[in-house]
């Protein structure tokens, strides 16, 4: 039993072929390019028409301004944050009536992340919102264009651009000074793996404890896996004297409670777990986990709206100055955070504190 061969839609090439002139003099045509002569635009005219072609208004917005698109760099794509970031993005896009392309930045080749910015910037953005969270997203802003409008979330502060601030030290601050109002002598802490100096949630939990006079530990790190974290719970459990934990993210925390579970150390009787970004299982994790919730949809709208207005201004020949919109977050308090001294523990708390 024969099968049809299943016809492919006919592409720009096809149509110069058909009418016998090259690629670039049908480009010429579909950009209404005044260079042409009547009797090329005829024949191209005619071979579109006798081919079915439909030319791509992506391809056609290539030479101009026409294209409402954002263009959105980011590392890590799957992380919580990001996920709700972008999605926060593409909802404002909608109604501003732009359509939004994802590029996601990867820095394993010589040049990986040179074509990621050259297939962006070809494709005449309207603006460009990066996710500014890692050294590869540093090295993606240092390559786009001045004239091109940017916002950048997250990261440090004071580059003379765009920002959006999801408020993180001020988030790991807080967290901090919560478990120390709790009576524990110090707070330990597990970094996620980046970190801006100056403005990350672990820059926060060092200004909260140095605040207190209390000496800073040592930063514990495991990546980004839940599964590292686990093991680094099941290690730490045999460490009495920790009786605070802040965790970098909401998965490292659940990962870490479920290795001290596993340890026989109790949450929050014998040792007390924060967390940070309220994942939506923190709410139904054992125990219900308290954490910090930033409000990611909102900063990539409020990026949106920032890119747009840069744009409109640029547009008018208005020089606005940079703007940073700060989207403030805050605890929410659930199970897995109680007092130091719920149980046995207690003795480690007044140790630590110089023998109360």
């Amino acid at each position: 039993m024969s099968s049809k061969r299943e016809r492919r839609p006919p592409v720009i090439s096809d149509v110069a072929a058909c009418a016998g002139v090259s690629v670039s003099t049908v480009s010429r045509y579909l950009n209404n390019s005044a260079h042409l002569s009547e009797d090329s635009a005829q024949r191209i005219a005619r071979a579109i028409d006798l081919l079915g072609y439909r030319p791509s208004s992506i391809a056609r917005g290539l030479k101009g301004s026409t294209m409402n698109l954002i263009a959105v760099l980011s590392t890590n794509t799957a992380l919580l944050g990001s996920a709700i970031t972008i999605q926060g993005i593409e909802d404002e896009a909608r109604i501003r009536r732009h359509s939004v392309m994802i590029s996601k930045l990867d820095d394993s080749g010589s040049s990986s992340l040179s074509e990621t910015m050259r297939t962006v910037l070809d494709l005449n953005p309207s603006g460009v919102i990066v996710l500014r969270y890692d050294a590869i997203a540093e090295k993606a802003l240092e390559s786009l264009p001045s004239s091109l409008p940017v916002v950048v979330i997250g990261g440090r502060q004071g580059d003379g651009r765009d920002q959006v601030s999801l408020c993180e030290k001020e988030g790991g601050q807080a967290l901090t000074d919560h478990l120390l109002a709790l009576g524990h002598a110090t707070v330990h802490h597990i970094q996620v793996p980046t970190r801006t100096d100056g403005t990350s949630r672990s820059d926060g939990w060092e200004e909260s404890l140095c605040a207190h006079g209390i000496v800073v530990p040592h930063a514990m790190q495991c990546g980004w896996e839940a599964r590292a974290a686990r093991a680094l719970g099941r290690e730490l459990a045999a460490a009495r004297d920790v009786t605070a934990v802040f965790a970098g993210n909401d998965e490292l925390a659940m990962g870490f409670i479920r290795g001290l579970q596993e340890a026989g150390r109790r949450v929050p009787d014998e040792i007390s777990v924060v967390g940070f970004d309220d994942h939506p299982l923190s709410d139904i994790w054992n125990p219900g986990l308290t954490t910090y919730r930033q409000d990611f949809a909102r900063a990539g709208q409020a990026a949106v709206d920032l890119l747009l207005k840069r744009r409109d201004a640029k547009t008018a020949g208005t020089d606005l100055p940079p703007q940073t919109i700060r989207v403030p977050g805050q605890i929410i308090v659930r199970d897995s955070a109680g007092p130091c001294g719920l149980s046995a523990s207690s003795s480690n708390c007044a140790l630590a504190k110089g023998g109360e």
